[in-house]
Protein backbone atom coordinates (compact mmCIF):
# COMPACT_ATOMS: atom_id res chain seq x y z
CA UNK A 1 0.00 0.00 0.00
CA UNK A 2 0.95 3.66 -0.31
CA UNK A 3 0.85 4.71 3.37
CA UNK A 4 0.87 8.43 2.63
CA UNK A 5 -2.20 8.25 0.43
CA UNK A 6 -3.97 5.95 2.91
CA UNK A 7 -3.47 8.54 5.65
CA UNK A 8 -4.47 11.41 3.35
CA UNK A 9 -7.59 9.51 2.27
CA UNK A 10 -8.64 9.12 5.90
CA UNK A 11 -8.29 12.89 6.35
CA UNK A 12 -10.37 13.47 3.21
CA UNK A 13 -13.12 11.20 4.60
CA UNK A 14 -12.77 12.41 8.19
CA UNK A 15 -16.47 12.98 8.79
CA UNK A 16 -17.12 9.27 8.32
CA UNK A 17 -13.85 7.64 9.43
CA UNK A 18 -12.70 10.06 12.13
CA UNK A 19 -15.00 8.71 14.87
CA UNK A 20 -13.29 5.30 14.69
CA UNK A 21 -9.91 6.88 15.33
CA UNK A 22 -11.17 9.25 18.01
CA UNK A 23 -12.92 6.55 20.01
CA UNK A 24 -10.06 4.10 19.74
CA UNK A 25 -12.43 1.30 18.75
CA UNK A 26 -12.87 -0.54 15.50
CA UNK A 27 -16.64 -0.31 15.50
CA UNK A 28 -18.96 -3.25 15.14
CA UNK A 29 -18.91 -4.02 11.41
CA UNK A 30 -18.12 -7.67 10.92
CA UNK A 31 -17.89 -8.27 14.68
CA UNK A 32 -20.02 -10.68 16.67
CA UNK A 33 -21.22 -9.62 20.09
CA UNK A 34 -19.77 -6.88 22.24
CA UNK A 35 -16.07 -6.07 22.47
CA UNK A 36 -14.69 -7.42 25.73
CA UNK A 37 -12.46 -5.60 28.20
CA UNK A 38 -9.27 -7.00 26.66
CA UNK A 39 -10.38 -5.84 23.21
CA UNK A 40 -11.16 -2.37 24.52
CA UNK A 41 -7.75 -2.17 26.16
CA UNK A 42 -6.05 -3.30 22.95
CA UNK A 43 -7.91 -0.62 20.99
CA UNK A 44 -6.83 2.05 23.48
CA UNK A 45 -3.21 0.93 23.16
CA UNK A 46 -3.51 1.07 19.37
CA UNK A 47 -5.05 4.56 19.53
CA UNK A 48 -2.20 5.76 21.75
CA UNK A 49 0.29 4.18 19.36
CA UNK A 50 -1.34 6.00 16.47
CA UNK A 51 -1.06 9.37 18.21
CA UNK A 52 2.60 8.77 18.99
CA UNK A 53 3.41 7.55 15.48
CA UNK A 54 1.60 10.47 13.85
CA UNK A 55 3.47 12.98 16.04
CA UNK A 56 6.75 11.38 15.07
CA UNK A 57 5.85 11.35 11.38
CA UNK A 58 4.86 15.00 11.19
CA UNK A 59 8.07 16.06 12.92
CA UNK A 60 10.17 14.58 10.11
CA UNK A 61 11.53 16.49 7.14
CA UNK A 62 10.08 15.33 3.81
CA UNK A 63 13.14 13.34 2.78
CA UNK A 64 14.29 12.25 6.24
CA UNK A 65 15.62 8.68 6.53
CA UNK A 66 12.96 6.41 7.93
CA UNK A 67 10.06 8.67 7.00
CA UNK A 68 8.44 6.09 4.74
CA UNK A 69 8.76 3.45 7.46
CA UNK A 70 7.16 5.86 9.92
CA UNK A 71 4.32 6.50 7.48
CA UNK A 72 3.80 2.76 7.13
CA UNK A 73 3.66 2.27 10.89
CA UNK A 74 1.18 5.13 11.23
CA UNK A 75 -1.00 3.72 8.46
CA UNK A 76 -1.02 0.29 10.11
CA UNK A 77 -2.27 1.82 13.37
CA UNK A 78 -5.01 3.63 11.43
CA UNK A 79 -6.09 0.47 9.62
CA UNK A 80 -6.20 -1.48 12.90
CA UNK A 81 -8.71 1.00 14.32
CA UNK A 82 -11.02 0.96 11.29
CA UNK A 83 -13.67 -1.68 10.51
CA UNK A 84 -12.10 -4.45 8.40
CA UNK A 85 -14.14 -3.52 5.32
CA UNK A 86 -12.93 0.08 5.47
CA UNK A 87 -9.33 -0.98 5.99
CA UNK A 88 -9.45 -3.37 3.04
CA UNK A 89 -10.98 -0.68 0.82
CA UNK A 90 -8.23 1.81 1.64
CA UNK A 91 -5.42 -0.68 1.03
CA UNK A 92 -6.93 -1.76 -2.29
CA UNK A 93 -7.50 1.84 -3.43
CA UNK A 94 -3.93 2.96 -2.69
CA UNK A 95 -1.39 0.35 -3.85
CA UNK A 96 2.36 0.48 -3.48
CA UNK A 97 4.08 3.85 -3.77
CA UNK A 98 4.96 5.09 -7.21
CA UNK A 99 7.99 7.06 -8.30
CA UNK A 100 6.11 10.35 -8.09
CA UNK A 101 7.53 13.74 -8.91
CA UNK A 102 7.21 16.99 -7.03
CA UNK A 103 4.33 19.21 -8.08
CA UNK A 104 5.42 22.31 -10.05
CA UNK A 105 9.00 21.02 -9.88
CA UNK A 106 9.51 22.42 -6.39
CA UNK A 107 10.30 20.91 -2.99
CA UNK A 108 7.76 23.06 -1.18
CA UNK A 109 4.79 20.82 -1.96
CA UNK A 110 4.20 17.15 -1.21
CA UNK A 111 4.89 14.70 -4.05
CA UNK A 112 1.75 13.79 -5.97
CA UNK A 113 1.90 10.27 -4.56
CA UNK A 114 1.41 11.70 -1.04
CA UNK A 115 -1.74 13.69 -1.86
CA UNK A 116 -5.31 12.44 -2.05
CA UNK A 117 -8.13 14.79 -3.11
CA UNK A 118 -5.98 17.70 -1.99
CA UNK A 119 -5.37 16.25 1.50
CA UNK A 120 -2.05 15.13 3.02
CA UNK A 121 -0.74 13.44 6.15
CA UNK A 122 -0.36 16.88 7.72
CA UNK A 123 -4.12 17.34 7.46
CA UNK A 124 -4.71 14.11 9.38
CA UNK A 125 -2.36 15.37 12.08
CA UNK A 126 -4.28 18.63 12.34
CA UNK A 127 -7.57 16.74 12.64
CA UNK A 128 -6.53 14.00 15.05
CA UNK A 129 -3.83 15.58 17.19
CA UNK A 130 -4.91 19.22 17.19
CA UNK A 131 -8.69 18.97 16.73
CA UNK A 132 -8.24 21.57 13.98
CA UNK A 133 -10.88 21.41 11.22
CA UNK A 134 -9.11 23.88 8.89
CA UNK A 135 -7.64 21.31 6.51
CA UNK A 136 -7.68 20.27 2.89
CA UNK A 137 -7.53 22.23 -0.37
CA UNK A 138 -10.26 24.70 0.65
CA UNK A 139 -9.82 25.35 4.37
CA UNK A 140 -6.07 24.75 4.63
CA UNK A 141 -5.22 28.02 2.83
CA UNK A 142 -7.69 29.88 5.07
CA UNK A 143 -5.87 28.46 8.12
CA UNK A 144 -2.51 29.62 6.78
CA UNK A 145 -3.87 33.07 5.98
CA UNK A 146 -5.37 33.56 9.44
CA UNK A 147 -2.20 32.35 11.15
CA UNK A 148 -0.15 34.84 9.12
CA UNK A 149 -1.72 37.77 11.02
CA UNK A 150 0.04 39.14 14.12
CA UNK A 151 -0.38 36.98 17.22
CA UNK A 152 0.43 37.48 20.89
CA UNK A 153 3.80 36.07 21.80
CA UNK A 154 3.92 32.87 23.84
CA UNK A 155 4.31 34.73 27.15
CA UNK A 156 1.29 36.97 26.52
CA UNK A 157 -0.76 34.06 25.20
CA UNK A 158 -0.08 32.12 28.39
CA UNK A 159 -1.04 35.15 30.48
CA UNK A 160 -4.39 35.30 28.65
CA UNK A 161 -5.01 31.55 28.74
CA UNK A 162 -8.17 32.08 30.80
CA UNK A 163 -9.24 35.53 29.63
CA UNK A 164 -12.92 35.37 28.73
CA UNK A 165 -14.18 36.05 25.23
CA UNK A 166 -11.02 35.73 23.14
CA UNK A 167 -10.45 33.90 19.88
CA UNK A 168 -7.92 31.11 20.42
CA UNK A 169 -6.62 29.23 17.41
CA UNK A 170 -5.54 25.76 18.46
CA UNK A 171 -3.18 23.48 16.65
CA UNK A 172 -0.27 25.57 15.39
CA UNK A 173 2.58 23.43 16.61
CA UNK A 174 5.78 25.25 15.84
CA UNK A 175 8.53 24.53 13.32
CA UNK A 176 7.67 21.66 10.93
CA UNK A 177 4.62 20.77 13.03
CA UNK A 178 6.48 19.50 16.09
CA UNK A 179 4.41 17.79 18.76
CA UNK A 180 3.91 20.78 21.08
CA UNK A 181 0.44 22.16 20.51
CA UNK A 182 0.35 25.94 20.75
CA UNK A 183 -2.56 28.25 21.32
CA UNK A 184 -2.39 31.29 19.06
CA UNK A 185 -4.30 34.43 20.08
CA UNK A 186 -4.75 37.04 17.32
CA UNK A 187 -3.42 40.35 18.61
CA UNK A 188 -6.07 42.53 16.91
CA UNK A 189 -8.29 41.69 19.89
CA UNK A 190 -6.23 43.99 22.15
CA UNK A 191 -6.00 47.75 22.25
CA UNK A 192 -2.84 47.83 24.34
CA UNK A 193 -1.61 44.20 24.26
CA UNK A 194 -2.94 43.81 27.80
CA UNK A 195 -6.67 44.49 27.78
CA UNK A 196 -9.05 43.12 25.12
CA UNK A 197 -11.31 45.55 23.34
CA UNK A 198 -14.74 45.26 25.05
CA UNK A 199 -16.43 45.22 21.66
CA UNK A 200 -14.28 42.27 20.61
CA UNK A 201 -15.45 40.28 23.62
CA UNK A 202 -19.08 41.20 22.83
CA UNK A 203 -18.83 40.31 19.14
CA UNK A 204 -16.94 37.10 19.85
CA UNK A 205 -19.84 36.10 22.06
CA UNK A 206 -22.30 36.72 19.24
CA UNK A 207 -20.14 34.74 16.83
CA UNK A 208 -19.73 31.88 19.34
CA UNK A 209 -15.95 32.10 19.05
CA UNK A 210 -15.50 29.48 21.76
CA UNK A 211 -17.13 26.89 19.51
CA UNK A 212 -15.89 28.20 16.16
CA UNK A 213 -12.75 30.31 16.71
CA UNK A 214 -11.60 29.97 13.09
CA UNK A 215 -14.92 31.24 11.76
CA UNK A 216 -14.84 34.18 14.17
CA UNK A 217 -11.25 35.02 13.22
CA UNK A 218 -12.18 34.87 9.53
CA UNK A 219 -15.07 37.32 10.15
CA UNK A 220 -12.80 39.83 11.88
CA UNK A 221 -9.92 39.59 9.42
CA UNK A 222 -11.72 39.34 6.06
CA UNK A 223 -13.23 42.15 4.01
CA UNK A 224 -16.86 42.67 5.00
CA UNK A 225 -19.42 43.69 2.38
CA UNK A 226 -21.51 45.68 4.87
CA UNK A 227 -18.60 47.51 6.47
CA UNK A 228 -16.45 47.95 3.38
CA UNK A 229 -13.31 46.83 5.23
CA UNK A 230 -12.23 44.00 7.51
CA UNK A 231 -14.04 44.51 10.85
CA UNK A 232 -10.73 44.46 12.76
CA UNK A 233 -9.71 47.65 10.95
CA UNK A 234 -12.54 49.55 12.66
CA UNK A 235 -11.46 48.80 16.22
CA UNK A 236 -10.70 51.95 18.19
CA UNK A 237 -12.35 54.17 15.58
CA UNK A 238 -15.70 54.76 17.27
CA UNK A 239 -17.49 52.09 15.24
CA UNK A 240 -18.32 49.69 18.08
CA UNK A 241 -22.10 49.83 17.65
CA UNK A 242 -21.74 49.19 13.93
CA UNK A 243 -19.49 46.20 14.58
CA UNK A 244 -21.96 44.69 17.05
CA UNK A 245 -24.89 45.38 14.75
CA UNK A 246 -23.20 43.77 11.75
CA UNK A 247 -22.28 40.67 13.74
CA UNK A 248 -25.79 40.43 15.18
CA UNK A 249 -27.28 40.71 11.68
CA UNK A 250 -25.03 37.86 10.52
CA UNK A 251 -26.15 35.63 13.40
CA UNK A 252 -29.80 36.58 13.75
CA UNK A 253 -30.72 37.96 10.32
CA UNK A 254 -33.18 40.76 9.88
Amino acid sequence: MNPYRVLAAVAADWGRLGPYLRSGTAGTEGAAGTEDAAGTEDAAVTANGLSSALRSLRSMERHAPGRTAAAGETARFVLALLPPAEAERLVAAHPDRLAGTLEDGTSEKAPAEEVYAGFTVADLAFLLLDDNPMVGPLLGPVRERLLSYPMLDDWAAEAHARTHGLIRLRGESGARGMDRIRIRIPSFQFGDAVTPWPVVVAVNGLLDAGRDPWGAADWWLSANGYLGVAPAELLGRGQDSQLVGTARYLVEGE
